[in-house]
């Protein structure tokens, strides 16, 4: 085993990650499908990271934004 490969294999195995571990699953995306329908006005879609509302969701805010 190269020194690169084992660098990167106790770097997974301190991060608590086993290849081949089945429970164990990283990501997933997901994009719901687009329908133009209406869009956000630009400063709203600027706060909110898109301009179709039907691709926002709500996530918890963790900072407070001053606007």
């Amino acid at each position: 085993m190269t020194d690169d490969i084992k660098g990167a294999n106790e770097s997974a195995e301190a991060l608590g990650y086993y290849p081949g571990d089945q429970r164990l699953q990283l990501a997933t995306a997901y994009v719901p499908p687009q329908v133009l329908r209406e869009m956000f006005t630009l400063p709203e879609a600027l706060r909110k990271g898109t301009l179709f509302p039907e691709l926002y969701r709500p996530y918890p805010h963790h900072y407070d934004y001053v606007e």
